[in-house]
């Protein structure tokens, strides 16, 4: 017992000294740093789960409110915090070949679904990656796949509707019910598979969607508290986020839908057709020339990743993981999006009522048809409440970026090196938040992005979905979801508050996801 007791004191002395010592690697570099607590360092949140990621995030962000750098400590890893957002337009742009990666802190031995896709990888890979999924998300591909959507859309409001009329629930928790949107969307877009998960709530995939999203949970946290402080060990250990059964089910969707098509020669613009063509080793891309937008806000030509012809044969494992990466994506984080967007609206019946005009004088001119994309793409008050919904909550807070090289760091005087392998964070939620870029940062208005104001706001300051090459392949089709499952709850309900209702909003204390407290209930009132 004193042997262990002895080898515990010891281990603790040790652990401080080094988290002393590498207190001097901002200290050599005169930059401003945020005294890190013992172990933990600047990640008390992680550990004690006692401040949401927005706040964290906040707290980074104003901590050194004059510096356009400063420091943290990711338990003992000094790592920086970038504020400036010309200096992240210089370092994520111009220079993004010194900080092309984000950090991979899951190998694909460790966890073959995270471990391979297109957001984990690096180099040379992530190149050829990008290169074979960017067709998929062009805007002529959300043509082809909008009318899918829509009629997902479409089916939601209609099946509710009923629902409602037969004395049904009229309360819903929004993410949930959003949850069950996405997951037919991307069932339909990506897999080809109908799901219908408003008359069949119990599906494989809905169940499946829930397992995936539970980042809460106490074994999880533990896990990524392991590949942030002990990732060799982990990785050596093999420890995986996911269990068997998620990556089972992948493989299984994936294979049969990929047999039935090779079978029958079913060719569908698809993310599956896609896939099948990189399988086989068919599929050459040569640069796209096409510039992204969001919602007006110009971004990095795809042509700036450096993309190139690509003949890469990708084994069934890459596919799976990618498919499996666009699901996760494309359900999670837009029904987070989707959910807020709700609750905003709910409180500001000004916006409601001015989004639902919109809406009313769209579906008289299509004399009760569904949208097409080029319609719903043109709805301009429609593109400024979800421009103020994607500012106000980001749905990644925070992103990071790892120096592949050592890189000098030059803003006004300062000069220094950060070296290979140092990570910098961009601190999305608090840029946004800043009063100095946006007036009056906490208030949700969508008038700040009218045509008039829209040349006010430095674009460099907005960024909901990343910056430079490495920025979200499926923008486009996130915010096609955004605005068809909107364009029609909007056309047929009013949005109220309800009993379970939390107003004003409270964020939950969850180190990595946006999260409400007590969920997001919204009351549907049929309108007349």
């Amino acid at each position: 017992m004193f042997l262990l007791l002895y080898a515990f004191i010891v281990t603790l002395f040790l652990l401080y000294k080094l988290l002393q010592h590498k207190e001097e690697y901002f200290l050599r570099k005169a930059i401003p740093y945020a005294k890190p607590k013992f172990i933990v360092g600047s990640r008390e949140d992680f550990l004690l789960r006692n401040s949401a990621l927005t706040e964290t995030v906040r707290k980074w962000y104003n901590e050194f409110p004059n510096d356009k750098v400063s420091g943290i400590f990711e338990f003992s890893t000094p790592a920086f915090i970038v504020r400036d957002p010309k200096l992240l337009k210089k370092l994520t742009v111009k220079d993004f070949d010194s900080f092309p990666d984000h950090r991979m802190f899951l190998s694909e031995e460790a966890d073959p679904l995270f471990g391979r896709a297109l957001f984990s990888l690096q180099g040379q890979k992530w190149r050829d990656m990008r290169s074979t999924l960017s067709p998929a998300f062009t805007g002529s591909k959300m043509r082809q796949m909008f009318e899918l959507v829509s009629s997902v859309g479409q089916q939601v409001a209609t099946t509710l509707n009923a629902q409602i009329k037969n004395g049904g629930d009229s309360s819903f928790e929004f993410k949930e019910l959003a949850r069950k949107f996405t997951v037919d969307t991307i069932a339909t877009c990506a897999f080809g598979i109908e799901v219908n998960s408003f008359a069949h709530p119990k599906n494989d995939f809905i169940r499946i969607s829930g397992k995936i999203s539970n980042f809460n949970s106490f074994l999880t946290m533990l896990k990524f508290i392991g590949y942030f402080m002990i990732p060799k060990l982990m990785r050596l250990l093999k420890v995986r986020i996911f269990d068997e059964e998620t990556t089972d089910f992948f493989q299984k969707a994936i294979n049969e839908t990929m047999r039935i098509r090779e079978r029958d020669g079913i060719i569908r613009h698809d993310m599956i057709n896609l896939l099948i063509q990189a399988k086989q080793g068919k599929l050459t891309h040569e640069k796209e020339i096409e510039k992204k937008t969001i919602d007006g806000f110009a971004t990095v030509e795809e042509s700036q990743v450096g993309l190139s012809t690509v003949t890469r044969k990708w084994t069934d494992e890459d596919l799976y993981a990618q498919c499996f990466i666009f699901f996760f994506a494309g359900f999670d984080t837009v029904s987070t999006v989707m959910s807020f967007m709700a609750y905003e609206l709910m409180v500001n019946t000004d916006a409601q009522k001015k989004l639902q005009k919109e809406i009313d004088e769209m579906n008289e001119v299509l004399e009760g048809k569904q949208v097409n994309y080029e319609q719903i793409q043109g709805m301009k008050y429609m593109d400024q409440v979800v421009c103020e919904t994607l500012r106000l909550w980001p749905p990644a807070p925070a992103v990071d970026r790892i120096c592949v090289k050592d890189y000098e760091m030059e803003y006004d005087d300062k000069k220094y090196l950060v070296e290979k392998g140092k990570v910098f964070y961009i601190p999305i939620f608090g840029i946004h938040h800043d009063g100095r870029y946006f007036e009056n940062p906490e208030k949700f208005d969508p008038e700040r992005f009218s045509e008039e104001n829209r040349r006010n706001i430095d674009p460099d300051t907005y960024i909901p979905f990343g910056l430079g090459p490495r920025n979200c392949i499926g923008s486009r089709f996130a915010l096609m979801e955004l605005k068809t499952i909107i364009y029609y709850l909007l056309l047929n309900f009013d949005f109220v508050p309800t009993a379970k209702s939390q107003i004003p909003l409270k964020i939950a204390k969850n180190p990595t996801q946006l999260q409400a407290e007590n969920g997001i209930w919204v009351g549907f009132s049929p309108r007349k």
